[in-house]
């Protein structure tokens, strides 16, 4: 009987007219290879049947993906997951959803339920608790946070600049000589208290008169405003979305007002006021995001761990 031949780099090679080094460096995942041609080559292997002891081709085992979020009316988690989706289906991952109680964090009976379903990584817009990480950890689950930090050397976050949307925002509303400000926080995000931090350097620097007012206590709100704070800084879209859904008239306050936003979410919406909000990459981050869980999971460098913060800037939206 005659003995099966084996696939070479050489084959490879020869079957997309490169050379045997470009076919290397692609299946090594190096970064003086385009990422079109990677996945050019990469199929190519596989088509052809070629197998190395050194990593796993990509879709030669499928890992699977969780992605977990706390609400589908925010607008924020849409874009940015299905930006991600698009990755992790090109990348050849599986994906599962799982959704936290609303502002909570991720908890041992999240991964549990991870574990059961047999996943392999967790990407998370949800802080997660320290005992779930540790579960994690125990159970091989990778985990990415996207959009929030984590004081763990075992997680992984890529997140936005929140103090520099911070300075952004009061800078602007200063210079539309807004001279009394809000900042409407969220009492349960990490990220709401960076973002205070910005508003707060800049306001402090200018002696600007300012509050800073639970984004759900709608009463002082309105009272501010009609105290005459007319420059408001959200915490993000969706919270301006969801203070004009409960109580409609409330638009007609806002008219009054100087907005700025974070996230951008109703800007793409098309939202039919003109405010600011702050803005960012969203396909840039979830690119890098999955780019280095794929570098994790299917070429096994699992001594990774990234910390990677994104610009933002400032959008003025006309509608």
């Amino acid at each position: 009987m005659e003995k099966e031949k084996k696939v070479t780099l050489k084959d490879i090679a020869s079957s997309l007219n490169v050379s045997i080094n470009t076919v290397s460096h692609a299946l090594r995942d190096l970064d003086d290879i385009s990422e079109k041609e990677k996945d050019r080559i990469r199929k190519e292997a596989i088509r052809l049947g070629y197998a190395s002891k050194k990593f796993d081709l990509r879709y030669l085992k499928k890992y699977s993906v969780c992605l977990i979020f706390d609400s589908f009316l925010n607008p924020y988690f849409a874009y940015m997951g299905e930006r991600l989706r698009l990755k992790l289906n090109d990348k050849g991952f599986d994906i599962v959803v799982l959704n936290t109680n609303e502002y909570s964090k991720v908890d041992e009976n999240i991964i549990k339920k991870c574990i059961n379903r047999k996943i392999d990584a967790i990407i998370s817009f949800n802080e997660i608790e320290e005992k779930a990480i540790e579960l994690s950890k125990i159970n091989n689950i990778e985990i990415i946070l996207i959009g929030r930090i984590s004081t763990s050397n075992i997680v992984s976050f890529f997140y936005t600049d929140d103090l520099k949307g911070g300075e952004l925002a009061a800078t602007f509303l200063f210079k539309k000589k807004e001279h009394k400000l809000i900042y409407l926080y969220e009492p349960n995000s990490e990220s709401s208290y960076r973002r205070e931090e910005g508003f707060l350097k800049v306001v402090w620097e200018n002696n600007i008169d300012y509050k800073l007012i639970d984004s759900n206590d709608i009463d002082k709100i309105e009272q501010a405003i009609k105290d005459g704070y007319r420059g408001i800084f959200f915490y993000n879209d969706e919270v301006l979305s969801r203070i004009i859904q409960k109580n409609p008239n409330f638009l007609k306050q806002l008219r009054k007002c100087t907005i700025v936003g974070y996230d951008n979410t109703l800007g793409r919406l098309g939202y039919n006021h003109r405010f600011a909000s702050i803005d960012f990459d969203y396909d840039k981050i979830a690119s890098e995001a999955i780019d280095f869980l794929f570098k994790k999971l299917y070429l096994k460098q699992k001594n990774l761990c990234l910390q990677r913060k994104y610009d933002v800037y400032l959008t003025l939206n006309e509608n």
